[in-house]
């Protein structure tokens, strides 16, 4: 997460400039103009110096949400976190339908585990797929498809086990399965609008949010069917529309609306998953 920037100085005041004569037009040379220069790049100053500031206080208010939120994941035991590991096995079955496909992961310490789920889903016929990060620096994941006996190695990058494989990139895993694909999505929070807070690294975000590759957006969607014109995004695989993004947290990690900032490129969910229950928000 990048850390909070120095406030912008102040700048020091400036001269009057002497006033024109009444016939004297302002050219690109005269004091007016250069007074008018001068506003314009104090009020950009002003702008970027408040730009700043709004973003400094963003990365403030997640990270305290984060830090709240992993210690309380810290306090789980194990066999906590067991216990709801077979809880979300009989739960997911209810979002995720048998033999789909379905985009799982290896949990990090303290994440809700999906792991007896992704077994049973697997030995039903569903293919199961991890990621693995392929580059920290451009947020990229790759995936890999999972089966129980996969031999795993510890990510290079995070504390998550990762499969060895051939690996897809996400616009080839939905090229593959153009029919639908469910993304179970790791997080330390979801609020009852779908808004969710992951762990900073902005993984899912750039391959599941706002890449220009998702297809049309909801407006646009929108705009086209009351036009009565055609999709163009209708057959490719690549579609939005082609995935379910179901969140997987702790049922204590479901938050009201504003209890963590939000981004226009947060990545929204259509339901959500906890050792309680599911809950859909919106339908596809």
């Amino acid at each position: 997460m990048p850390s909070p920037e120095s406030e912008m100085l102040p700048e020091p005041p400036r001269e009057r400039a002497p006033d024109l004569a009444p016939d004297a037009a302002p050219g690109p040379e005269s004091p007016s103009a250069g007074v008018a220069a001068g506003a314009g790049a104090g009020a950009g100053a002003a702008a970027s110096a408040a730009a700043r500031a709004d973003r400094s206080s963003i990365d403030l208010a997640k990270a305290a949400a984060r830090s709240r939120l992993r210690a309380a994941r810290r306090q789980l035991t194990a066999d906590q976190v067991a216990a709801r590991a077979q809880a979300l096995a009989r739960v997911l079955p209810s979002v995720v339908p048998a033999g789909s496909a379905v985009a799982g992961y290896m949990p990090m310490p303290g994440e809700p585990d999906v792991r007896p789920f992704l077994t049973e889903h697997a030995a039903d016929g569903g293919a199961v797929y991890v990621p693995v990060i392929a580059s920290p620096q451009s947020r990229v994941l790759e995936w890999v498809r999972w089966t129980p006996d996969a031999q795993l190695q510890r990510s290079a990058f995070a504390a998550i086990d990762e499969p060895h494989g051939d690996r897809l990139s996400t616009v080839a895993l939905r090229e593959l399965h153009p029919e639908g694909l469910t993304v179970l999505v790791p997080g330390l929070a979801v609020d009852h609008d779908g808004a969710r807070m992951g762990q900073g690294g902005g993984f899912y975000d750039t391959a599941f949010g706002a890449s220009p590759d998702q297809g049309t957006s909801t407006r646009a969607a929108t705009e086209t069917r009351d036009s009565g014109s055609r999709d163009p995004h209708s057959r490719d695989p690549r579609r939005r529309d082609s995935l379910r993004f179901i969140a997987v947290v702790h049922a204590a990690e479901v938050l009201s609306p504003g209890t963590f900032p939000v981004e226009a490129h947060d990545l929204r969910v259509h339901g959500i998953v906890t050792e309680l229950g599911a809950t859909t928000l919106r339908a596809l």
